[in-house]
């Protein structure tokens, strides 16, 4: 209010200086002239009498009769006002005069220039008297100017009261009209504080007047207007920021905690899970247990179906998990095949063992993909607290320990952890920093046990073995093949393998020997490659070795789980004139209408059943059956693992074609082996 004030006053005050200048000048310039047209009245009246007397003297002065003119004098100091009047010589003396009473004043015609003269608030006036154009004479006449004085006062008190009533008139008319301005900018100024204050936006001013203050009033409401409309628009983009803040929230906590594929918790969430888990565990009492597990051979179908389909298999583990594990337990993704589960407050280990069983089971149903049924099975490790006294990551290691060691018994089994585990952890760990070392210091060595032919024992082929050697004595291909499959070495190692074996066979060729065709196991996920043809194809034409020295050995299990891009690959080889063979026929549940649709030439029998033959009808059944069904299928057989002359000549009799084993010869150095093919043409060896 202060300030308001403050500014209206000085815009009255500012207005009443302007007014009272201007009125002042003018009041100024009136006196003036009121003044001025006095004075001149009063000269023009002594004027007039001065002539009179100037004139009505010069006879007198003329006959220098000084009487005459003291009474012409006499009668004119009659008129009211007058001082002295007085007639001069030429010279300056005086001739004649009048003063009235109390009048004492020397001044002569000298001291005053000829007409009017104001001097100390009196009014001289000389008159020259002359005759006929001849100075006779001067006539002064003064006057008072009390009159003057007096017209003065009264024009001066005119004037400041008209000033006086024209300023008191121009301030109330200006009062008046700033009343007239004040309250509707008043009015302005209390909408802009109440919009100020509440932030509302919604108030407006009434517009009734047609000048510019209307116009304001009205660019205001239009002002208001936009910015309320503006609010709006605000008020809901924020509505919009807002949830959309919300959704985003909830979708980096969905990212962060869960997994973006099976939508399970992911290793974070399940780490945070179980060890509040442990907490409540050991608060109340209780057991809780952490299973991991691993998904058998899942590589294959990631590497020959593709991602896609992959994908599409965790989605249905997931699925399967959920729908087994209690919804109070925690199932979660762990990464690529990898599960965990989290189970709470159980009694007896039975209980995991039967969720076990049926997590196995489940996932032991064939699941349609890609109209491929595909058979999954898994590898489970179990660890219990408060058997284990630790913490949530170091369980996590005991069941993943605990996982490898149920894989290693094969496909579908279940392991609980024990502290040995931990040796033979340690011991893998070891086994795999030496074998990525072996890989890189060509460590390796390659043997070649022969293939001979049963009726005539002549030398068929020649199967290559690799061997590792290191400074504690020889490491069994059993222990480090496993370990090399799981490490993601054994494609590297594959290739090293093939070229040692081209090389091999290319010195053999290079020394003019007959060469057979040498086979060399290959792992299911270096068939699967898409390139896999075409990188052995490289291998053959970098050594210069013709592809039918060459013979590709794979495990039924491989074709067990055939896929398309499997299949692909060994027409390929076939294409290029590389023989196949299905290594440990037998031992799987391949289907065998499905063998007759496979590129293979070779069936090569299982070790195990070689083993009991003669000793169990069934198993002799067994293997009768292989070499008939290859016989009917026309391809050739091979009994592996031959180790004495009843077993060569029970599969003799049975119409084995082809026998490789120690009856005839161990795995051999090439040195050894270049001796038989220098000497095959030669009869069978002497055993």
């Amino acid at each position: 209010m202060t300030r308001r004030s403050s500014f209206f006053t000085k815009q009255l005050l500012a207005v009443l200086s302007v007014n009272f200048m201007a009125l002042t000048l003018v009041a100024f310039l009136l006196y003036s002239s009121f003044v001025d047209d006095y004075k001149k009245n009063l000269v023009d009246t002594l004027s007039s009498q001065s002539a009179l007397l100037a004139s009505a003297s010069r006879s007198s002065l003329l006959f220098n009769d000084a009487q005459t003119t003291d009474d012409l004098l006499q009668a004119a100091a009659q008129l009211p006002g007058t001082r002295f009047a007085r007639v001069y010589t030429p010279t300056h003396a005086l001739f004649a005069g009048y003063s009235r009473a109390g009048v004492i004043d020397a001044t002569t015609p000298q001291d005053l220039p000829i007409g009017p003269t104001f001097r100390n608030h009196k009014l001289y006036f000389v008159e020259p008297i002359e005759f006929e154009q001849e100075l006779i004479g001067y006539l002064i006449l003064s006057a008072t100017t009390d009159s003057l004085d007096a017209q003065q006062q009264h024009a001066l008190m005119v004037v400041l009261g008209v000033l006086i009533v024209s300023m008191l008139v121009s301030y109330l008319f200006n009062w008046r009209l700033q009343r007239m301005l004040t309250n509707p900018v008043n009015k302005l100024i209390q909408l802009v504080t109440q919009v100020a204050h509440t932030r509302k936006y919604d108030a407006r001013l009434s517009v009734a007047r047609q000048d510019e203050l209307g116009e304001l009033f009205t660019g205001v409401n239009d002002i208001l207007a936009t910015v309320q409309d503006h609010q709006r628009q605000l008020e809901t983009h924020n509505t919009e920021l807002e949830s959309l803040v919300k959704l985003r929230t909830e979708q980096l906590f969905q990212r962060a905690n869960y997994d973006a594929l099976t939508q399970l918790p992911n290793r974070h969430l399940f780490v945070e899970l179980l060890e509040q888990g442990l907490q409540n565990a050991e608060q109340r009492q209780t057991q809780l247990a952490a299973l991991f597990l691993d998904l058998d051979r899942f590589k294959i179908i990631n590497d020959s179906l593709g991602h896609d389909a992959g994908d599409k298999v965790l989605i249905q583990v997931a699925h399967r998990l959920t729908e087994i594990v209690h919804q109070a337990d925690a199932v979660c993704r762990w990464g690529g095949d990898e599960f965990v589960i989290m189970v709470e407050n159980f009694k007896l280990q039975d209980e995991l063992i039967h969720l076990a069983e049926r997590i196995i089971a489940s996932l032991n149903e064939p699941m349609l993909i890609q109209t491929n049924k595909l058979h999954i099975s898994t590898s489970i490790g179990m660890v219990t607290f408060p058997d284990q006294q630790t913490n949530g990551i170091t369980l996590l290691k005991h069941a993943d320990t605990s996982m490898y060691h149920a894989k290693q018994s094969g496909p579908g089994h279940w392991r609980f952890f024990d502290d040995s585990m931990l040796v033979d952890s340690i011991n893998r760990l070891s086994l795999e920093s030496k074998l990525r070392q072996a890989i890189t210091d060509d460590a390796f060595t390659m043997v070649y046990q022969p293939q001979y032919y049963t009726g005539t024992n002549k030398l068929h082929g020649l199967e290559a073995l690799i061997r590792w050697y290191d400074a504690k004595g020889t490491i069994a291909p059993g222990e480090f093949i496993p370990v090399a499959e799981e490490a993601g070495l054994i494609n590297p190692l594959s290739v090293w393998i093939l070229n040692q074996v081209c090389a091999q066979i290319h010195t053999w060729l290079a020394l003019g020997l007959p060469v057979v065709p040498v086979a060399v196991n290959l792992p299911a996920c270096f068939i699967t490659q898409t390139d896999s043809a075409a990188q052995i194809e490289d291998i053959l034409e970098r050594h210069n070795v013709p592809p039918a020295l060459l013979e590709v050995e794979l495990t039924e299990n491989t074709f067990i789980s055939a896929t398309d891009q499997a299949l692909a690959s060994l027409y390929e080889l076939k294409q290029l004139g590389i023989s196949v063979s299905i290594d440990d026929f037998g031992t799987g549940y391949s289907c065998l209408s499905y063998l007759s649709t496979l590129p293979v030439d070779k069936l090569k029998i299982d070790g195990s059943f070689v083993s009991n033959l003669g000793h169990s009808q069934s198993n002799d059944g067994i293997v009768s059956a292989i070499v008939m069904l290859a016989k009917s299928l026309k391809l050739t057989t091979v009994g592996e693992c031959v180790e004495d002359a009843s077993q060569m000549a029970i599969l003799q009799q049975m119409g084995c074609e082809v026998i490789q084993g120690y009856y005839y010869n161990p795995p051999l150095p090439p040195g050894e082996v270049q001796t038989i093919l220098a000497d095959q043409s030669a009869a069978a060896p002497v055993i």
